[in-house]
Order: structure tokens, then C-alpha cells, then sequence
């Protein structure tokens, strides 16, 4: 596939010498429907990783990952966000550099659409299971949040609480009949009893009709 000058992910995958970068996009899009944030993740950790191991670092399972949100993850503590710079700039690597090299999930998608004529506009295929697991990362990403500011203030004695433990939790309430259901629940049970009874109550109404 033809280099398109000015596109960074093709500068960086060159750079760090990144083997089949574009086929594990295009298998991640198209075989594992993997969002545009998933693919800015998981070419930011390769990148990641191929500095480590170029710094003679030999990381272990979880550990690039883990590395890749002390540096990006906004909640994470301050004090967790240096330590890892500090590990990683011993080691020989320049931090800021790298992160420099980081790419967008908006390059991404320039990258997939001008160099790879991949189209990322296509229709939305439901998949429950996967939207659930992003709401759950996203109730777990506002209570680490939530703690954070918390203890931020607990340590300026602006709040007195020991040891603050935040539990978030999101209501989908049911704007015809008022149930209200955690996410969990709503999306195994897919429908509420008011809709359901509703259509029970049509189908019958059908089949009467019929029968006339």
C-alpha cells in the first residue's frame, strides 16, 4: 500500500519498526469490529513496547499495559504517574518522546480511510455485550474519579472520611411506566414489562381482527 506523506501513523510504525502494523488494523476492524479508541490503544502499546525491549527492558505480562495507563490514564495518581516515568527514563527511555509518538484514534481514522481506503462510517451493528462492558468502564473510570477528588481533599482536611471508597451506579429508568434498571439487569432482560405487555396487547388485538 502507497505511503501517503504526512500521515503519522505510517511515520511512526516505520519509525519503531512495527511488522504488519496496517494488517492487524484492518484484521482488528474488520474481524473483531474493534472501535477507533481500541485501535489507538493497541498501536500506542505495541509502540510502547518495542521502546522497551529496545532499552534492553523485558517486560512482563500486563506490564506494557500497565505502563501505557500510568502514562495516558488521567485518574491515575500523580505520585503512580512518576514512578513509572521515572522506571522508564532509568531504563533509558525518553518518555516524552514517546509519548509524542502516540497517535489519536482521529489518526486512526485518517490513516484507515486515506492510506488504507478502509471506510470507518459504516452501520452500527448491535452488540450488547460489548456496550455493557463500556458502560461498566466507564462507571469504573468516574469512581476512581470521584476517589481521587476525594482523597485530594481529605489530605487538604477540606473532607474528613477514612479512607474513601466511591460506588458508582447508573439507573436506566423507563419513561412510560417509571421502572427503573441497573445496567446489568436492563440489558438482560432487553425489554420492559409496559413494552412487552404492549405488544402482547397488539398481537392479540391482531389476531382478533384476523378472526373477524
Amino acid at each position: 500500500m502507497a505511503a501517503h506523506e504526512g500521515c503519522k501513523v505510517e511515520r511512526v510504525t516505520e519509525r519503531y519498526d512495527l511488522h504488519e502494523a496496517d494488517e492487524r488494523l484492518l484484521r482488528r476492524r474488520e474481524n473483531e469490529d474493534a472501535s477507533l479508541r481500541e485501535l489507538e490503544t493497541h498501536l500506542n502499546r505495541r509502540l510502547l513496547k518495542r521502546e522497551m525491549f529496545e532499552q534492553g527492558m523485558s517486560p512482563l505480562d500486563g506490564e506494557v499495559e500497565n505502563y501505557y495507563r500510568l502514562l495516558t490514564d488521567d485518574t491515575v495518581m500523580t505520585t503512580a504517574r512518576r514512578e513509572a516515568r521515572r522506571k522508564l527514563e532509568e531504563a533509558g527511555i525518553d518518555v516524552d518522546g514517546v509519548k509524542a509518538d502516540f497517535v489519536s484514534y482521529q489518526t486512526v481514522r485518517k490513516h484507515l480511510n486515506e492510506c488504507l481506503d478502509k471506510d470507518t462510517s459504516e452501520e452500527y451493528t448491535p452488540k450488547p455485550d460489548n456496550d455493557r462492558r463500556n458502560i461498566e468502564k466507564i462507571q469504573q473510570r468516574l469512581q476512581k474519579v470521584v476517589e481521587k477528588s476525594v482523597r485530594r481533599l481529605t489530605e487538604h482536611d477540606v473532607i474528613q472520611i477514612g479512607s474513601p471508597e466511591a460506588t458508582v451506579s447508573v439507573k436506566v429508568t423507563c419513561g412510560d411506566c417509571g421502572r427503573t434498571y441497573g445496567i446489568t439487569t436492563l440489558f438482560r432482560r432487553r425489554e420492559c414489562p409496559c413494552v412487552a405487555n404492549e405488544s402482547d396487547a397488539a398481537a392479540s388485538e391482531q389476531k382478533a381482527t384476523n378472526l373477524n
